[in-house]
């Protein structure tokens, strides 16, 4: 009997503080959107964030269409900034040179959003695989397979970088990047579709290196190169290690200066090109993104922190995806 009185009182307790979590959450994503207006970067509002499988139609786009006067190929370079808060980019606006400003003020810088279309129906982790996944893709994890880290891209839902080279829009492609769950791991989540572009013999490379120096150095190689692959993908991991070790979030120092570094070693990238020979002739659309947020040390819920990314291009006809 008390035992039944006790759960009783457990549960109006309970009922009782749902609406205050409710207003708690309600009030923090005010705040947190309120920011993100009241910055002026950003050519949107989170009430009308961009999905980031946005980032795919943006990709296929910019391929698809006539090249403009003058110009002979299409070329694309995506920055992934891996666990990158949207807010983050507030300590970037007074940056003399900052690739997210040169970028943007090209084109348009967006506030985004991971997790899926809705925070309570088909959701998928706030977490990298799946981000990168609906980035590459252009679908969520309904569609992509991938759900959280560790699930396998399906065979029926292929990224950019190989539809659009066997589709032959793109001559060739390349995926750069350190953290083995994304090819080498037994679990990666490209290693199936990895083994099918060497199966078809088709020019998509995927490479995994050491740490985020050892990837600048394979990208500045890359982008120097008069071969260059025509869609290039790769992947900083500075963010999502200093959240994780410190907390997500301009609080932690650590963090921002991670999100600093990744802002240096994307213009360094984007000058490199404009050095290129044959730079005039070529069509570059940039594109700099975010997978996920964090909230504290972790990643993977849907709240604002979670779910709140970015895009920045220097397309801005084709930033509606």
């Amino acid at each position: 009997m008390f035992a039944g009185a006790g759960l009783t009182r457990l549960v109006k307790v309970i009922k009782a503080l749902i609406p205050l979590f409710a207003l708690l959450f309600t009030f923090n994503s005010t705040m947190y959107a309120a920011k993100i207006g009241n910055s002026g970067m950003f050519d949107n509002t989170l009430d009308n964030a961009l999905p980031q499988t946005a980032v795919a139609n943006m990709v296929n786009a910019h391929f698809s269409q006539p090249l403009p006067p003058g110009k002979t190929v299409k070329k694309c370079v995506i920055f992934g900034w891996d666990g990158a808060r949207c807010d983050s980019l507030l300590t970037l606006k007074d940056e003399p040179l900052s690739a997210i400003r040169e970028v943007s003020d090209a084109g348009a810088l967006f506030a985004a959003y991971a997790g899926g279309e809705s925070k309570i129906i088909d959701t998928q982790s706030t977490s990298t695989a799946p981000g990168w996944a609906s980035i590459l893709t252009g679908k969520w994890a309904k569609d992509t397979g991938v759900y959280n880290n560790g699930d396998l891209l399906k065979s029926s839902c292929r990224t950019v970088l190989t539809s659009l080279v066997e589709s032959g829009q793109a001559s060739s492609a390349v995926f750069l990047c350190s953290w083995g769950g994304h090819i080498t791991a037994s679990d990666a989540t490209y290693r199936a579709e990895a083994a099918y572009t060497a199966q078809q013999g088709l020019d998509v490379r995927w490479e995994t290196y050491s740490g985020d120096d050892a990837v600048q150095g394979a990208l500045a190689q890359e982008v120097s190169s008069p071969g260059a692959a025509d869609l290039i993908f790769l992947i900083y991991e500075r963010p999502d290690s200093a959240g994780h070790d410190g907390g997500f979030g301009n609080g932690n120092p650590a963090y921002a200066d991670a999100v600093r570094a990744c802002d240096r070693d994307s213009l360094a990238v984007i000058r490199l090109i404009q050095a290129r020979d044959t730079f005039d002739s070529e069509d570059w659309l940039f594109i700099i993104a975010s997978d996920h947020g964090g909230q504290g040390t972790g990643h993977g819920a849907q709240t604002v922190e979670c779910r709140t990314t970015f895009i920045a291009t220097n397309k801005i006809r084709q930033a509606g995806g």
